[in-house]
């Protein structure tokens, strides 16, 4: 069994950002809110972004070196017959787990900058973030990486920035409330969309050395953005070369948390045991950095203090996979990894696949995604996490695990320990003596416990193999299973 380590090294080149369909709407509690703009990201702006900054040929297109591999309309491509299509696993290269694939797109290749745009020199030896997102006066206590909420059913790959408004009565709420989102650091902003809201942005900023920084569901375009806010309400989207300096104001937030994140070219996480699963989705999430260090000193103590999580790291882990055993991230096998594609639709495609193409009669993209993981503030929990508890068009549910005594955790079952069944329950949370919530929309406090709830019924799980596992959702509390059903279904990393 093999725990794979996070570590840097140079990166190497590709792009896009496949197939992760709309969100569906309903539920607008900023928790959802935030859930779906991740999903809506992938589908619109990025994908414009991929094209516009790639030069490979579109597939279906003819290619002049055969075999030679290329990045273009939402995936992996190779040229086969003087044509490009999306490339297979099979015809990739094998790497070993936990390095970066030659393959693999290049952190430039997925946030193409337009045209003429020169990012400021990278100094390594001077803090990049010399300015607060958030002032730190008005933030309030912060989700980390690695959340897993709704269809969010994988660990999610940004942190949710606590705004002291939201522990405010929503009902009394004014303009007034609004306080500024500014560039921590100098660079330029390439890329403003919707998330389906006017009151639900992404933008999208390029730094020195390397780094990207992203923001969603921001409440507003303000300061440099001013000018583009009509124009992203109308369209969805703008690309864009704004300069941006440490301190600049370009949005302001009141409404909800802020999603933020930062991707950084000489990282890979290698706690995802098949890369490919992600270059078609979410081709970014290996570059996933930690921001905190990028800070200055100052700065980078006032925004762990209110970071929920008190374990280290304090921003959180989103790569779970322990090779050989159950923990960490899956997809229903005929899928294409995170962008819940069937299989076969991208072996036949001869043109681009529309971005819509997981959703044929299904609720959410995240239907075929599965986790094992802990929870990221309360790491001594383990959590079941997936797209279809009942429903194979997509329900997803977040679970605890109620370890028996003497169970193997998910990071301990192997192919050797057989089938074993979990009972599962709703999660519920337990904070320190004295907290309390003025409002729903209020965070929950730091260093909260998760517990066990009312009990929900029985996961079955086998470690076939290093690349496979077979579970079965038995959503009776009362009808405890000894082993599998035909109801049993396989997943792959």
């Amino acid at each position: 069994m093999t725990h794979v380590r996070r570590r840097s090294l140079v990166a190497l080149s590709l792009a896009f950002v496949l197939m992760a369909p709309a969100a569906c709407s309903g539920d607008e509690s900023s928790e959802n809110s935030s859930s779906n703009s991740n999903n809506n990201s992938s589908n619109g702006s990025s994908q414009q972004n991929q094209n516009q900054g790639n030069t490979n040929p579109r597939v279906g297109e003819p290619c002049a070196t055969e075999g030679s591999v290329g990045f273009a309309d939402g995936g992996v491509t190779i040229c086969d017959s003087g044509k490009n299509r999306y490339a297979m696993p099979e015809d990739l290269p094998e790497t070993p787990v936990g390095e970066k694939p030659e393959w693999y797109p290049s952190l430039s290749t997925i946030f193409p900058s337009p045209q003429g745009v020169e990012t400021p020199e990278c100094n390594p030896d001077e803090s990049l973030f010399t300015s607060p997102v958030i002032p730190v006066d008005q933030l309030a206590p912060s989700m980390p990486y690695g959340m897993m909420i709704f269809d969010h059913v994988t660990p999610i790959d940004h942190m949710y920035l606590g705004v002291a408004t939201l522990s405010k009565d929503p009902s009394t709420l004014t303009d007034a409330d609004f306080v500024p989102v500014t560039a921590p650091g100098p660079g330029t902003i390439i890329e403003v969309s919707t998330l389906g809201s006017p009151t639900s942005n992404r933008v999208t900023m390029v730094h020195p050395c390397g780094v990207v920084s992203v923001y969603l569901v921001l409440n507003k375009l303000t300061g440099v953005l001013a000018e583009y806010a009509d124009e992203v309400a109308q369209k969805g989207y703008a690309q864009v070369s704004v300069p941006v300096q440490a301190g600049d104001e370009f949005g302001q937030q009141r409404d909800n948390p802020l999603d933020f994140n930062i991707f950084e070219e000489n990282t890979w996480l290698d706690g995802f045991a098949n890369p490919y699963s992600y270059a078609f989705g979410e081709p970014w999430k290996p570059y996933t950095a930690d921001p905190f260090p990028y800070f200055t000193p100052e700065l980078k103590a006032a925004y762990e203090a209110v970071m929920q999580r008190v374990e280290e790291p304090r921003i959180g882990i989103i790569d779970h996979d322990v090779v050989g055993s159950a923990a960490g991230s899956w997809y229903l096998d005929g899928t294409i990894g995170y962008s819940g594609v069937s299989t076969e639709t991208v072996r036949a495609a001869t043109t681009m696949i529309p971005g819509n193409s997981a959703m044929d009669g299904r609720t959410t993209y995240a239907y075929g995604h599965l986790t094992f993981a802990q929870h990221p503030v309360d790491p001594t929990q383990w959590i079941f996490s997936t797209g279809w508890w009942t429903n194979p068009a997509g329900d997803p549910r977040q679970t605890v695990i109620e370890l028996a005594d003497g169970q193997l955790a998910p990071d301990a079952l192997e192919g050797a320990s057989g089938v074993v069944v979990y009972q599962v329950s709703e999660q519920s949370l337990e904070h320190s003596a004295g907290f309390t919530k003025p409002f729903q929309s209020a965070p929950d406090g730091i260093g909260y416990k998760v517990i066990s709830g009312r009990p929900l019924g029985w996961v079955v799980v086998q470690v076939v193999d290093d690349e496979t596992v077979a579970i079965e959702v038995v959503a009776d509390p009362a009808a405890q299973p000894t082993g599998f059903t035909e109801a049993r279904r396989t997943y792959h990393r």
